[in-house]
């Protein structure tokens, strides 16, 4: 589908839209958040798809002193230095439509409500998130995953992202 916007200089700017529902990449931004950012958009460039990348994150701090809304406020811009960090190891995501959301909440609460309220194609998440979900939840995450009703991919520790580029 393509959808042409004009401006007030009678330029337009095209926009193309794939066919192909956006694919939900939920990172824990740590050092092996970049495998599995490089296989959400491996896959996002190869189906031409937009990738959301969603950082679920609490509230949780006892040393700070302050307004939740200040601390809501910093741990999002710490959230965003670290992906920022993150994106400059991962070269394909540069080619790939794509937002990062830093959002307040389990991890598992976090997808299921994404997953319910948006058409998402796929979740791309890391095996050690797959096993904290399970530890940290009453619901296992082989629940989420039949609820939601659309493919999982969960990334082993050690991949090899070539295998999707081809």
């Amino acid at each position: 589908m393509q959808i042409l916007i004009f401006t007030s200089t009678a330029l337009y700017v095209r926009i193309i839209f794939s066919l192909m529902r956006p694919i939900l990449c939920v990172v824990d931004l740590t050092e092996s958040a970049a495998k599995v950012l490089e296989v959400a958009a491996t896959m996002a460039y190869a189906y031409k798809s937009h990738l959301t990348i969603l950082f679920p994150y609490r509230l949780i701090d006892n040393e700070y002193r302050g307004e939740i809304s200040n601390l809501k406020g910093k741990l999002e811009q710490q959230a965003k230095e670290k992906f920022f960090s993150l994106k400059k190891q991962v070269a394909v995501l540069e080619q790939v439509l794509h937002e990062f959301q830093p959002e307040i909440g389990f991890a598992a609460d976090r997808i299921s409500y994404f997953v319910k309220w948006n058409k998402v194609a796929s979740v791309v998440i890391s095996q050690r998130q797959a096993n904290l979900m399970n530890e940290i939840n009453q619901v296992p995450f082989q629940n989420l995953i039949s609820n939601s009703r659309i493919p999982f991919v969960i990334v082993p520790e050690e991949v090899d992202v070539d295998v999707f580029s081809h």
